[in-house]
């Protein structure tokens, strides 16, 4: 919004960060605010989150300046969980205490990301309960739904753009929680949470899939690149509550094999781009089975799989559902070194003229 504007324009931003990520090459102004962490690599990682920090404060303050701030939904968000190490078995200084795994697993480390979200057009004056904590299932896809619910719009709208599967239902994966939001602010509702399970992922290529309904995950599969009962040791309440351990990192362990399981995670890409149609479906993954409850074991430290069958095998089936309905996975060409377009000014950038180039 330009300062002599009388009326702002509504607007839409999204701003995708780098950082944190690797390389981890933070400023050195950054690095001093941090100096306090003794671990070098934990050191820079928090160095990084200090100028997202910074990025993410420069928007608010620009909101505040045009008194916009409190007209407008601000939604903060991660894609996945901290990733702990290069290939060459250098951490990278990141934390998903408490929980198991990281990036490119499904544990928890790597799904169960941080988020929030500010809605100011909920909160009525002199309201006490202005923040509160949900703890129901979230996919990436339902902030879609939910956007447009929060913006006063109307999913059926776009049914111009949308194949529908009926005059009210949109065909969409996302669920709209903007009621869920609403319901949570006011005291005197109970909040229902619309989501009753999750996939969190069905690939056959790298051997691994997983689901979440209730209290209940099944991870099916083991992922050929990674072990990370090796690397990512679990840990007790003990672990947990020593500080240290959280803000040096020095819990790291580093697997003697990871060198060779990053090598197996590329040659199973360098199979798959050979011969995508192999196989699509779950029948095709190894049937290794882990079950946990997550609502006493959020660490995912006992696999209940052999004790509750009739549970381990509803939710394989619920995926095997999902499965059978896989379509092709779409192979756009945006990683080819020889296309100098998509490189232009050292800079990654879209270069396709439209979908169908894809």
């Amino acid at each position: 919004k330009n300062e002599n504007e009388d009326k702002p324009k509504p607007i839409f931003m999204v701003m995708s960060y780098q950082n944190p990520h690797a390389p981890i090459t933070p400023m050195d102004e950054d690095v001093a605010q941090n100096e306090d962490i003794e671990n070098e690599n934990r050191r820079k990682m928090a160095a990084m989150i200090t100028s997202l920090d910074y990025g993410v404060g420069r928007i608010t303050s620009a909101l505040e300046k045009t008194h916009q701030l409190n007209n407008t939904i601000i939604i903060f968000l991660s894609d996945n969980g901290g990733h702990l190490m290069m290939p060459s078995g250098e951490s990278l200084g990141s934390s998903n205490l408490p929980f198991r795994g990281a990036k490119c697993t499904l544990y928890e480390g790597g799904v169960r990301t941080p988020a929030f979200i500010k809605i100011p057009h909920l909160i009525t004056p002199g309201q006490v309960n202005s923040s509160v904590k949900y703890d129901g299932l979230f996919h990436i896809s339902d902030w879609f739904p939910t956007i447009v619910s929060l913006a006063q719009l109307d999913p059926r709208l776009l049914k111009k753009e949308l194949q529908f599967q009926d005059d009210k239902k949109p065909y969409l994966d996302g669920i709209d929680h903007s009621e869920t939001f609403k319901q949570l602010l006011d005291e005197t509702q109970k909040a229902e949470a619309p989501r009753d399970h999750v996939v969190l992922d069905i690939d056959p290529v790298f051997n691994q899939a997983a689901i979440i309904k209730g209290k209940y995950k099944l991870i099916v599969g083991k992922a050929a690149f990674m072990e990370f009962d090796q690397v990512y040791p679990l840990i007790d309440d003990n672990s947990i509550q020593n500080e240290d351990i959280v803000v040096n990192a020095s819990y790291y362990k580093i697997s003697p094999n990871i060198s060779q399981q990053m090598r197996a995670y590329a040659e199973t890409q360098t199979k798959y781009a050979a011969d995508p149609l192999k196989c699509l479906n779950l029948d095709c993954m190894t049937k290794d089975k882990l079950l946990f409850d997550l609502s006493w074991d959020v660490t995912e430290s006992n696999d209940l799989s052999w004790r509750f069958s009739a549970e381990t095998d509803e939710l394989y089936e619920t995926l095997r559902t999902y499965s059978n309905r896989n379509h092709k996975p779409v192979e756009p060409k945006f990683f080819e070194d020889q296309n100098e377009e998509a490189k232009k000014d050292d800079v990654w950038t879209p270069w396709l003229l439209n979908s169908t180039e894809v």
